[in-house]
């Protein structure tokens, strides 16, 4: 049992983002009265990130048990949930039975967005989408738009760009990429019910997965060169959540460095990325021989460059560890063991915002870019980026400083305010133009 006094925070996944999440509520915890409480799958996995600190515990946890998992919930002042997407909805259902405020990084499902009234009916606040892209590109860019509009501007389009990408000092490899979360969310990127839309100067733009990483855009940032923006998901619904009706241009994208878009349209073409049809009796073979046999009859077909840098990824004599699996799962674990973070490696995420819009009948553009390096493969910019608006949105939440209920977003002044002014102290600032 934990201390009835003091306030108590459950951390549900103590995965790549937890890090920056975790040392931000241990550093508050005296001050704050609370006790961290980390769960993942055995608590030797909680205490890799507890480290035995101060007003921690590390506990193993079945999600499966409903038991379990409801005891834990029930000791908890507030529940983050940094556990896959998929798996929030449990923790959500209760939530509300046991009537406990939550948080999550991760996109609102349709399943969360219905619970939305019997949230405001328990009197909670879920709040969703609270970490980098779902987070701190909703807060930055309408704390631009709202700016922009109470200056009288007339908003004409809005394009934003995101990508966790590799720290220039430590980009080795051809792709110019490296794993800093979760390594199957990159492989099966644009894969999914719903398509991508986007609109581009008054027309609606429908991509299917496999005319996604051939639609790439360049892009220039100031200082690091050119980035390549391949469409993300629907931009379409963001044009009512950021109160855009009427806007010529919604597009929201993923960065990558070329040559990453051509080489994975390849990959895509090769159907080495999907996920649906196994291959059997692997046992024995190598991921060279596995590769070589399905892609021999194409590589003619295509370019010199994309050609030599499918080999070079290709040419591993490793033996797959599966005896069966999908052409993704053997491409991820081909690619785990190339796109590996080492000790010494720095991420770095790179967000990008263009606004135009009209002022006095002149057509402006307004660019806010964020360049953001992590300190090392343990303490990532994509962990920092993630966890620090959940534990300040924490920290907000416990402390009253929400009115608002329901499953929310941060899309309101009172929230994305203060939060992105105490991301400053961390770093984690705009520049615009």
């Amino acid at each position: 049992m934990l201390p009835d006094t003091m306030r108590n925070i459950l951390i549900l996944g103590a995965g790549k983002s937890s890090v920056a999440l975790i040392d931000y509520l241990i550093s508050y915890s005296v001050i704050e009265d609370w006790q961290i409480i980390v769960a993942d799958m055995t608590a030797e996995l909680a205490l890799l990130k507890t480290k035995n600190r101060p007003n921690t515990h590390s506990l193993g946890v079945n999600l499966a048990n409903d038991a379990e998992r409801r005891a834990l919930v029930a000791q908890a002042d507030i529940v983050i949930s940094m556990l896959p997407a998929s798996l929030h909805m449990v923790v959500a259902q209760d939530c509300i039975a046991l009537k406990k405020n939550m948080v999550t990084p991760s996109y609102i499902s349709d399943g969360m967005r219905a619970l939305d009234q019997q949230v405001k009916d328990a009197g909670l606040i879920f709040m969703n989408e609270m970490g980098l892209d779902p987070g701190i590109d909703h807060m930055s860019a309408l704390q631009i738009i709202d700016g922009l509009k109470q200056q009288g501007k007339k908003i004409t389009g809005f394009e934003s760009h995101c990508g966790g990408l590799v720290a220039p000092e430590s980009d080795d490899n051809p792709w110019h990429y490296k794993f800093t979360w979760n390594p199957r969310n990159v492989i099966v990127a644009g894969q999914g019910d719903g398509g991508i839309h986007y609109l581009k100067n008054g027309e609606h733009v429908d991509l299917n997965y496999g005319q996604l990483f051939e639609s790439s855009s360049k892009l220039e940032v100031e200082g690091y060169g050119q980035f390549e923006s391949y469409p993300n998901r629907d931009s379409l619904k963001y044009i009512t959540e950021y109160g855009l009706e009427g806007i010529q241009t919604m597009y929201r994208g993923t960065l990558r460095v070329p040559p990453f878009c051509a080489g994975w349209n390849e990959l895509v073409k090769l159907t080495l990325t999907d996920d649906k049809v196994v291959n059997g009796n692997l046992a024995g073979v190598s991921f060279k021989t596995f590769f070589e046999e399905k892609c021999r009859p194409y590589m003619d077909d295509l370019s010199f460059d994309i050609r030599s840098l499918l080999l070079r990824t290709f040419d591993d004599d490793r033996l797959i560890h599966f005896t069966s699996a999908t052409n993704a799962q053997v491409l991820q674990a081909l690619l785990e063991n190339q796109w590996v973070m080492k000790p010494g490696d720095k991420d770095m995420i790179v967000m990008v915002h263009q606004v135009a819009f009209e002022d006095g009948g002149l057509k402006m553009q307004l660019q806010s870019s964020l360049v953001y390096i992590g300190k090392d493969a343990e303490h990532t910019a994509m962990a920092t980026t993630v966890g620090l608006p959940v534990a300040i949105v924490t920290k907000m939440i416990l402390n009253g400083k929400i009115d608002r209920r329901g499953v929310l977003m941060p899309k309101y002044p009172e929230i994305y305010n203060p939060i992105l002014e105490e991301l400053k102290e961390y770093g984690v600032e705009f520049k615009k133009k």
